[in-house]
């Protein structure tokens, strides 16, 4: 039952879009019509639809691990009833990520900004950027992991005594 709530945490986190939107104002500061026409058309080009796919299918995985481990069924049976039964929920409510995705971009550039970013992104080099960035992201996430982990621990040695003696259980 932990390893269930861990896991559907970690896909809450990872669709924290739609939940932001709930709580999002209808209209962010700064926004105009035309900014978020254009900021619309920035999504279009870089393929937010695609990239909330993505999101989501992260999330079925790790709901789909927590499930088949709480419940003993095999990960092919779970998944099914994933597909089924919780995934047209996100599906469904996948406007509302567009949606808060649209008020933020609207309300931090202009849209004669948005215009030019998405004139970019229509370039070979624009979409050549949106071509690697999903590795670049990730190699640079796990990076942050190991880097965060090894340099944790050794400031952890380094300075036990000090936490220790200043009441913190190690």
């Amino acid at each position: 039952m932990r390893a269930l709530r861990i896991a559907l945490l970690g896909a809450s986190l990872l669709a924290a879009a739609p939940v932001l939107a709930q709580q999002a104002p209808p209209a962010a500061p700064g926004a105009t019509a035309e900014s978020r026409a254009a900021a619309r058309d920035l999504l279009v080009a870089l393929d937010s639809a695609k990239q909330a796919e993505q999101v989501m299918s992260m999330v079925s995985q790790q709901i789909v691990a927590a499930l088949a481990q709480a419940s003993g069924k095999p990960a092919a049976e779970v998944q099914q009833i994933v597909d089924e039964v919780l995934m047209p929920e996100f599906r469904a409510r996948l406007p509302e990520m567009t949606d808060f995705t649209t008020e933020l971009w609207a309300s931090q550039m202009t849209a004669a900004e948005l215009r030019e970013l998405k004139a970019f992104y229509e370039t070979p080099l624009g979409r050549r950027l949106q071509a690697v960035t999903p590795a670049v992201a990730a190699g640079a996430a796990a990076f942050g992991m190991k880097w965060g982990q090894d340099v944790g621990m050794s400031a952890l040695a380094k300075h036990r005594d000090t936490l220790r003696a200043r009441g913190l259980k190690i």
